[in-house]
């Protein structure tokens, strides 16, 4: 089995003082007599050749031709104007940064990309190039920014492609930075690329070459369709013999926010071992079949990233990630339907108290016509009683005068 990665690549850049930058200035229009030079270099040392690859350009087969984003081949009057842009940037304090793709040749014939004689599908290469480039320019925010030139390399036992990229009017945050010749702090235009912006230059090399879309597409096919699947054979967990009992514990375990019922959140931790377990007795029941077949393309993806980007890359965890996915997927599936079976059993309670409010509600009302009539016999009653005391009081007071009058008499 082929160990070897299908394809490498190889980045850095050098800073406007340096003599390699103004090197490939030179190289741009290099004296055309020179074009069939042998070129010599250090093993596995691919930047050795970078600038060499103009040596080429006067090849009849236009092998090693330099092109760009637009021009596949470009001629002396472009050459011109390019050796400006890039004398402009260098004068402007932009980096000159530097990648090398190279490739496997088997792993290149294997896929169509070149045939037994060594000829490369220059056409297919340079789109692949241009789109691996444009991946890297959007990751980096320059776009809109950069120029860049590159041409294909034949004279290695590998074939390379050589890019040279810089900003003539640099749009990147700039630094101090001790300068290691003088000793002296400079400011300079941050040069350092982001890893994650070289990862997806070098991935959408690979995956254009081996188009793998249809592949993909049937993975990403089967794990989307398990949670429709549910949906089409009209499962209902929450009564289903072999997951009714755990939906409900699972639902015991949730936040009252019902908002926070999402997969990723850490809010349902204690829930989320029992929406796992749904999951899983779902698969098995209903999607035995389709989960062998996952298994078997995700292994086979996994070969095919070995086999792109060599021993020493994480293709393993692709394996994993997808199924990560399938499992985010089933959840946060199984969440829905929690939720919607929590909002149906809120309405019927809302509907039953209802119910019974409206069942009440006579009786609440004979309950207060008969309060109010008993408040009204009880204000007559001390009405009465009021107005006895007050004329027991007044006779009172009458007998009383009458027996002081008497008393006068006597």
């Amino acid at each position: 089995m082929n160990s070897s990665p299908g394809v490498i690549l190889k980045s850095r850049f050098v800073m406007p003082s340096s003599d390699e930058y103004q090197d490939f200035i030179s190289y741009i229009d290099r004296d055309a007599a020179k074009v069939n030079e042998k070129i010599v270099f250090e093993e596995n040392d691919s930047f050795s050749v970078f600038y060499q690859y103009m040596d080429y350009m006067g090849d009849e087969k236009k092998q090693g031709a330099l092109f760009s984003s637009t021009e596949d081949i470009i001629n002396a009057e472009q050459k011109n104007s390019l050796k400006d842009l890039f004398q402009q940037a260098q004068e402007n304090g932009s980096p000159l940064w530097q990648d090398v793709i190279s490739f496997d040749n088997t792993w290149l014939q294997k896929y169509g990309l070149m045939d037994e004689s060594g000829q490369v599908n220059e056409v297919q290469m340079k789109n692949t190039v241009r789109a691996a480039v444009n991946e890297m320019l959007k990751a980096e925010n320059m776009m809109d920014s950069a120029v860049w030139s590159a041409a294909i390399h034949y004279n290695t036992d590998n074939l390379h492609v050589h890019i040279a990229t810089v900003e003539p009017i640099p749009t990147r945050v700039k630094k101090w930075t001790k300068n290691l010749e003088t000793g002296k702090w400079e400011e300079q235009v941050r040069a350092k690329r982001k890893q994650s912006s070289l990862d997806k230059m070098k991935s959408k090399v690979a995956n254009l070459i081996m188009d793998r879309t249809k592949e993909l597409n049937l993975v990403t096919d089967l794990i989307r369709g398990s949670v429709n699947l549910k949906k089409e054979k009209g499962i209902d967990l929450s009564t289903h013999r072999q997951t009714k009992k755990i939906f409900r514990k699972a639902l015991q375990q949730l936040p009252s926010d019902r908002s926070q019922w999402r997969y990723g959140y850490q809010s349902i931790d204690e829930a989320r071992p029992y929406i796992d377990q749904i999951v899983d007795i779902y698969l098995e029941r209903y999607y035995k079949n389709e989960m062998k077949e996952l298994d078997i393309l995700l292994d086979e993806e996994v070969e095919v990233m070995r086999e792109k980007y060599g021993e020493g890359s994480k293709y393993q965890n692709y394996k994993q990630t997808k199924l990560d996915d399938l499992k985010k997927r089933m959840g946060n599936a199984v969440l829905t339907e929690m939720r919607d079976y929590q909002k149906e059993a809120d309405h019927r309670l809302y509907e039953l108290s209802k119910s019974q409010r409206k069942y009440q509600a006579p009786m609440y009302r004979q309950n207060l016509q008969v309060s109010k009539r008993l408040n009204h016999a009880l204000n007559n009653l001390n009405y009465r009683l009021r107005k006895t005391y007050h004329d027991f009081k007044k006779e009172r007071n009458l007998d009383e005068f009458d027996r002081m009058l008497d008393g006068y008499d006597r």
